[in-house]
């Protein structure tokens, strides 16, 4: 019986690095020009651009996710006590609400930024692009799986 949990410890480990590594794959995949500007060809002036607007918005976006990650947290603290307090909770809610709202407000005023940088047939196939990863957000979340406000996960590529 033992030898069978240790062995069955052994598979579910190589399992979970199996996937935790194709999952950094498809980050650094993502990072090397695979990821929502591949196949615009960018000429050196415009990838200039956008790398100053994305390194401008990563550091933005991570204070807020991390302020929304100490707030779920506070909020999963609240809710786990013996005698909850519906006011705080409520409060504590509205304002992941509102950090979330800022996040998404970013992200799309981000985009609105790159499309600028864009020619027209450029910022067609970045339209389409967008529309195609939206779609397939929205099919894992169906699934069970859990997204960010119904977009594809911005990586932060270093």
């Amino acid at each position: 019986m033992k030898k069978n949990l240790v062995y069955l410890t052994m598979v579910m480990l190589m399992v979970f690095t199996q996937t935790s590594f194709a999952q950094e794959a498809q980050k650094d995949a993502d990072c090397k020009g695979h990821g929502k500007l591949a196949g615009l060809d960018l000429t050196d002036d415009q990838q200039k651009q956008v790398d100053a607007l994305k390194t401008t918005h990563l550091k933005e976006n991570l204070q807020i996710k991390n302020q929304i990650k100490e707030k779920e947290a506070q909020l999963n603290t609240l809710e786990s006590a013996d005698k909850a307090d519906m006011t705080k909770i409520n409060k504590t809610i509205d304002e992941i609400s509102a950090l979330k709202a800022e996040l998404h407000k970013k992200n799309a005023a981000h985009k609105q930024e790159i499309r600028k940088i864009l020619n027209d047939e450029q910022r067609v196939k970045f339209d389409a692009h967008q529309g195609r990863m939206e779609g397939q957000m929205h099919q894992k979340q169906g699934m069970g799986h859990k997204g960010e406000m119904g977009k594809h996960k911005m990586h932060d590529c270093k």
